[in-house]
């Protein structure tokens, strides 16, 4: 993930690299697909990473799942972020 890159992009990226790897024949589970992604993110995300990490049994959720998580946290700043310049 580049800086100043939202996770809807970061995650086109990915599915389409994952979708490529799986046509050869690789076969990822749930947690591996998880640790990736989670392992793409870059710094500004590292706050978000540890607590999922710590939080959550990476085996438990889907990559899906895992995305959604992230896509609302960063909807979440990004409202914080407006509301602060507004103020």
């Amino acid at each position: 993930m580049q800086q100043g890159e939202i996770i809807g992009d970061a995650q086109k990226k990915f599915t389409h690299i994952v979708n490529h790897i799986k046509d050869l024949g690789k076969v990822f589970e749930e947690e591996e697909l998880n640790v990736k992604i989670l392992k793409s993110l870059n710094r500004t995300w590292q706050p978000k990473v540890t607590t999922i990490s710590e939080s959550k049994d990476l085996t438990s959720i889907t990559h899906v799942e895992l995305l959604k998580k992230l896509r609302k946290y960063e909807m979440d700043m990004i409202r914080m972020a407006e509301e602060e310049a507004k103020e």
